[in-house]
């Protein structure tokens, strides 16, 4: 029995021997005043040292601590829990160096419950730490790049954009101060657009604002597009280098802006300290550059996009100007020539009655004669007011009165004025008005001007013994729609673009300026409402008038 003991005691000690040796991991036994008394070949791998005899002649395990303070944290640890697990610390080699560690500890106690010493183990995990420094500069990159890219995306404004950027580097990137430099149209020059954490004294340098490409590390980076990583100590002689070295910058990385394969400018990466060019790092600061050349490219069509719209509105006011001059013109010529006629037959009547009068002839006598001369006068003269009563209607732009109406009441009422005349040439009127039309929103008297102006236009357009027919009706829901035919001489297709045009008429020259119908479309319109026309030569003509209808309490009572 006591043979099998003994056996298993070996056999334990052996397999506890094996793992002690083996152990990718350093492992150290310590005694209860801390120091070393046994480690396993991979902690003299791990930690530098030749033979156990130089790293067990140590005073203490507390000289394998980088920090002190950390490993009397470590220890605190071990008295209050009896261990410690995976303690983040540095761990100093036999050379002086140190490496990141894991280090975990128990205690080893005897049968009587007391403290032999403590097994230490230590993991080196360098790479790992390596690893998510390394996901973590990455995850800073892609979130500046991210941030950088949505400025670019939102906005147009290349001086937002610029500050922006700048803003995020010296942020989150091992820098101090950045450049931002822009080629200009001749693309001969480089003039710096944005800056910061450069001293105004180093700004102000006329080589520092402007350079000329090709000079200096700045003109040759635009010039080759190929970024630059210069250490400004190893060139004291470089005039352009010695302000930047006295104002304490030591690396610059130069880096093209670059837009569909042409130059655009530079982006200048500075640091006082000596910066870490590696090829990943170079290569997310030109990404940077290539969204800054997107956006320097963007703002630039935008700019060439406003540049042409406002010679494109330079250009229409121009043409604008041009036909209200023309049109101011023609008005005047059309004015001039409308009423000079019926005037004219008022001053040659009025001369005649002077001529009456001068003679002693202004008697009874002569009375059939002056009351035709007067009648003559008064038809003249109700002509010309005629004419300015439709220009005073064509350019007035007083605010219309909208209240719930009737357009059955409003169609009766415009049909009454005109009924004498319609009467007078024989011109038969149908009306169709559907029932129970809701009331519409409008004002009263414009569109009762609207209506009279097309029945007066139809009336002519009939000349005599011809019908015009009148319908009023509640279609697809929402409109209201009036039509106005009549059997008249209808109106040419050629002509049927222009009706509405201010003075343009169809009629007989002195028998209207061309303002009706140009009337009739600025009322409607005002109403938010479309006036459309349909005419045969020789057959007749068809308006059509549509409303928005809009019910309410009001327009249902």
């Amino acid at each position: 029995m006591q043979i099998d003991s003994a056996n298993r005691l070996r056999i334990s000690q052996e397999r506890y021997r094996a793992i002690f040796e083996w152990s990718r991991d350093a492992i150290l036994l310590i005694d209860p005043e801390g120091k070393v008394m046994e480690i396993n070949q991979s902690g003299l791998d791990l930690l530098g040292y030749k033979s156990r005899e130089q790293l067990l002649s140590l005073r203490s395990a507390a000289e394998l601590f980088k920090n002190r303070e950390d490993f009397r944290r470590f220890l605190k640890t071990i008295f209050q829990d009896g261990f410690a697990s995976e303690f983040d610390n540095l761990i100093s080699k036999a050379n002086g160096t140190t490496f990141n560690a894991l280090t975990t500890a128990s205690v080893i106690n005897d049968h009587a419950g007391n403290t032999e010493g403590y097994v230490i183990i230590i993991r080196d995990i360098t790479r790992q730490k390596s690893a998510q420094e390394q996901i973590k500069k990455q995850n800073v990159r892609f979130s500046t790049l991210n941030a950088i890219s949505m400025t670019v995306s939102s906005s147009l404004n290349l001086n937002e954009i610029l500050d922006s950027t700048i803003d995020k580097i010296l942020e989150l990137l091992e820098s101090h101060s950045v450049r931002v430099y822009l080629l200009d149209k001749k693309q001969e020059m480089l003039f710096m657009a944005a800056h910061k954490g450069l001293l105004s004294d180093l700004v102000n340098k006329s080589h520092m604002r402007r350079r000329k490409v090709g000079y200096g590390h700045l003109g040759k980076a635009v010039q080759t597009i190929k970024p630059v990583v210069i250490n400004h100590l190893e060139e004291p002689s470089n005039p352009y280098a010695r302000p930047i070295i006295e104002a304490g910058i030591k690396t610059t990385i130069y880096i093209p802006l670059v837009s569909k394969g042409s130059p655009l400018g530079v982006m200048c990466v500075s640091s006082n300290s000596t910066l870490k060019s590696s090829q990943g790092y170079v290569e997310f600061l030109t990404a940077i550059g290539n969204l800054i050349g997107m956006a320097v490219e963007n703002a630039n069509l935008f700019e060439n996009i406003n540049s042409a719209y406002k010679r494109l509105k330079e250009a229409q006011e121009q043409v604008i100007r041009a036909e209200k001059l023309s049109s101011l013109g023609k008005l005047a010529a059309t004015i001039a020539h409308e009423i000079n006629n019926p005037l004219a037959a008022v001053l040659t009547y009025i001369r005649l009655m002077i001529k009456l009068v001068g003679r002693n002839r202004f008697n009874l006598k002569r009375l059939d004669d002056i009351s035709r001369y007067l009648t003559t006068m008064e038809t003249e003269t109700a002509r010309c007011g005629e004419i300015v009563k439709n220009l005073l209607a064509f350019s007035r732009q007083s605010k219309i009165s909208i209240q719930p109406c009737d357009i059955s009441e409003i169609i009766d009422k415009a049909l009454l004025l005109v009924s004498h005349d319609f009467k007078i040439r024989g011109i038969k009127l149908v009306k169709q008005i559907a029932p129970d039309i809701p009331k519409f929103l409008c004002d009263f008297k414009q569109i009762q001007q609207v209506l009279l102006n097309l029945f007066s236009n139809a009336s002519e357009a009939i000349g005599e013994n011809g019908t015009l027919t009148v319908t009023a009706n509640h279609i697809d829901g929402d409109f209201l729609e009036v039509m106005i035919s009549d059997t008249g001489c209808g109106i040419p297709e050629d002509k049927l673009k222009d009706i509405f045009e201010p003075f343009f008429t169809t009629k007989e020259e002195g028998k209207g300026v061309g303002l009706g119908l140009s009337v009739v479309y600025g009322i409607v319109s005002k109403h938010k409402g479309t006036v459309t026309v349909e005419s045969l030569p020789g057959k007749g003509s068809c308006f059509k008038i549509r409303f928005p209808l809009i019910e309410s309490e009001t327009s249902k009572k």
